[in-house]
């Protein structure tokens, strides 16, 4: 990694800025707050990654038992009677989680499909003046994404007011609050005019990486990658255009090289989870304090793409939804992988945020994840320098973020019956990274 020459700091000048920003980063820290054939491949039965965190309960007693209570689940399968009843499905799971809609006629009840994901089926139901989204999970989602342990954060995410309300879940979904706002799409997220969605996406960021969550507090980013890793070795194609799209991805050589060469430049098993870096790192007092920010463990998004960000000029605030991969990770891991979902599912890397924007994001987002070091760094005098190291550190954790989602896309390219070339986004975040790669490590050698 190309790092910032710095001037040399005498001794005392040192300790000064070292116990200053040390101190206040400590502060912080103590005060922060439609149906489609399956696809055509050759892909063995893939476990589900399961937690042991649910009872069921028998379909009666529609009672508020199930509001932000994640164990418990109702034993009732939208669409299990087949798609054709997939309408009346959401209408009982709905009647029967949320007790102010018992009364409810099915016929009163206005159902809309909503689109937007690329991973799970969305309704919007409606019935006098009450509204809620049934979220219908993906087909295969299971494969990769624990759904007990997403429905424990959004359940917690609900109870501290962060979340839509959690209504409660079933066997293939869950019904949530309805949000009365607009996804953004990928280039307002850099927008400061007519509203600074470039500022207060990132402050609402902050007040997620603030909070304190009861999980495994180790950071999940090299467990994913290796979980799709392994998933995606298994994934095979009988269509000749499938088959060679996938092995001209390089998966066995030349991607499975990158995540080691990454695995020994950001923090992992390799350096003792960013110990070992801390301790040959080369630069300033405060260049190590924002090599050090970047790799604490905060509970992050991991998915904080436009889709997943919703806006209402009425509000001031923006809110995040979708937590489904959500788990402690790298504090940097957000900030690289958000950086790339400017540029789109086409990943037009001329999006990628600028220097000066990402300065406007991190000052907007140390205002609510660390008021008290944006203090600091600001009486002292080093919060330019600060965001600067930001800018030039946090930068290579998006080229995590291209190996963990071009990865992801070949597990969903063998799972998926949704309309959607995985491959391709596949292909375009590995071609991502080579040329970032340079862009942002341009010293990196034998990668």
């Amino acid at each position: 990694m190309d790092k910032t020459s710095q001037s040399p700091l005498t001794l005392d000048v040192l300790v000064l800025v070292v116990s200053t920003c040390v101190c206040a980063y400590a502060t912080y820290r103590l005060l922060a707050p439609s149906s489609a054939p399956p696809p055509s491949s050759r892909t063995r039965a893939l476990p589900a990654i399961t937690t042991p965190m649910t009872s069921k309960t028998p379909p009666a007693k529609p009672e508020s038992m199930y509001l932000n209570n994640s164990k418990t689940m109702y034993d009732f399968t939208v669409g299990g009677r087949g798609e054709h009843f997939e309408f009346d499905d959401c209408k009982h799971v709905v009647k029967h989680i949320c007790p102010r809609w018992k009364d409810a006629q099915p016929d009163d009840i206005t159902v809309k499909i909503i689109c937007g994901g690329i991973t799970n089926r969305l309704y919007r139901l409606l019935w006098k003046d009450l509204c809620v989204l049934v979220r219908l999970y993906g087909e295969h989602t299971e494969v990769f994404i624990d759904r007990n342990v997403d429905n424990e954060n959004f359940a917690e995410l609900s109870r501290r007011g962060f979340a839509p309300t959690y209504f409660g879940r079933f066997t293939n979904g869950r019904v949530e609050g309805w949000v009365d706002g607009t996804a953004l799409e990928p280039h307002q997220m850099g927008e400061t005019s007519p509203f600074d969605l470039l500022s207060l996406i990132p402050k609402e960021l902050g007040k997620m990486h603030a909070m304190e969550i009861d999980m495994d507090t180790r950071a999940c980013l090299w467990t994913k990658i290796q979980q799709f890793e392994d998933l995606a070795a298994e994934i095979s194609f009988d269509e000749p255009v499938k088959r060679d799209a996938l092995e001209h991805l390089q998966l066995h050589q030349t991607i499975k090289q990158r995540v080691r060469w990454l695995q020994s430049v950001l923090p992992s098993h390799k350096n003792n989870d960013g110990k070992g870096l801390l301790e040959t790192f080369r630069g300033s007092a405060t260049a190590k304090l924002a090599y050090s920010f970047l790799h604490d463990s905060v509970f992050s998004h991991n998915d904080l793409l436009s889709g997943n960000i919703l806006y209402n000029p009425a509000w001031g605030r923006v809110q995040i939804i979708d937590y489904e991969y959500g788990g402690y990770n790298y504090r940097g891991f957000d900030f690289g992988n958000h950086f790339c979902e400017h540029c789109g599912f086409d990943m037009n890397l001329n999006d990628y945020p600028s220097k000066d924007k990402q300065f406007i994001f991190y000052k907007a987002y140390l205002s609510t994840a660390a008021p008290a070091l944006l203090q600091s760094l600001t009486r002292e005098g080093h919060l330019d320098a600060f965001l600067g190291h930001l800018h030039e550190f946090g930068n290579v954790y998006a080229l995590a973020a291209h190996m963990f989602w071009g990865l992801w896309a070949i597990v969903q390219a063998g799972n998926s019956t949704i309309d959607f070339d995985f491959l391709d986004y596949a292909r375009m975040r590995f071609e991502a990274f080579e040329v970032q790669l340079d862009l942002f490590c341009p010293t990196a050698k034998d990668v």
